[in-house]
């Protein structure tokens, strides 16, 4: 088995009208928390280009995958950044979350294009996890506006995740044989919601519900200056083969005092388990 921390973490996309919190103030508040836990992958949301080249250059020992919800990879983003001294990316893409998900579209009312990235991987070659397991994350952002479009990214995902991990020519139905999965991100609802029983009805458990130990606030959006209450809208979600060791929604302050984001960091502590033990 491999131990696996994953940190998702939505950054809030740089908007010049933020003034105080501006992205260029926020940036290091941001890279700090993930250079500090050292997750072994981290997912990010709302992502802009020059958000991916800053995140890309703070954070270099990570391997950072994953492109733009407009064309000509422009636009917010949901990369996945994976430690390169333990873990390699076999295979990556991105999807939208419409009924036209291999083009950049939107759908079912949304406001916006929405994506899921995902990135298959492995244990990188010569290291001490070369022996564990392989896995698939995926990292998504619902929309904000459209219920409906809430659910049917829901049961988009449900349907093509499977998939997705199973592509090494395992059964999709044969759970023993395909990699687990780990699926993250800002699902703009709380559990318990439709869009979030979608999924974990489909087979996945909210790792902070399944958590062996439980750190941090019940909440996961902020002003910045404090928590906005019971609005844990950013998840990890694991297929029934991975055991969550603990989950933690992560309220560390920059050196100004403040979030670095509107929306707090959560982290999963995770065993998965190899095909075949």
């Amino acid at each position: 088995m491999s131990r696996v921390r994953v940190l998702s973490y939505n950054v809030r996309y740089d908007n010049r009208h933020d003034v105080h919190d501006a992205w260029h103030e926020r940036r290091e508040g941001v890279t700090d928390v993930v250079r500090f836990h050292r997750p072994d992958v981290v997912a990010f949301q709302e992502v802009l280009p020059n958000q991916r080249r800053d995140l890309r250059e703070r954070l270099s020992a990570y391997t950072l995958v994953g492109r733009g919800r407009e064309p000509g990879d422009e636009g917010e983003s949901c990369p996945i950044g994976v430690r390169a001294d333990r873990w390699a990316v076999a295979d990556h893409g991105t999807f939208w979350l419409s009924p036209t998900p291999d083009e950049p579209s939107a759908g079912w009312d949304a406001a916006h294009p929405r994506i899921a990235t995902w990135a298959r991987v492995r244990p990188a070659a010569g290291d001490a996890a070369d022996d564990g397991a392989s896995f698939l994350v995926a990292n998504t952002h619902f929309d904000h506006v459209s219920a409906r479009a809430r659910v049917e990214s829901a049961r988009l995902l449900d349907s093509r995740v499977p998939s997705l991990a199973a592509d090494d020519g395992a059964d999709v139905a044969d759970t023993e044989e395909t990699p687990p999965v780990v699926l993250v991100g800002d699902l703009n609802c709380t559990p318990g919601s439709e869009p979030h029983a979608v999924l974990t009805d489909g087979g996945l458990r909210d790792a902070a519900a399944a958590a062996t130990v439980r750190h941090g606030p019940r909440t996961s959006l902020t002003d910045y200056a404090g928590l906005i209450e019971n609005r844990r809208i950013d998840h990890a979600l694991v297929s029934p083969a991975v055991d969550v060791e603990a989950f933690g929604t992560l309220a560390d302050r920059d050196d100004r005092g403040r979030y670095p984001s509107d929306h707090l960091p959560v982290l999963a502590r995770l065993w998965l388990e190899s095909i075949g033990d």
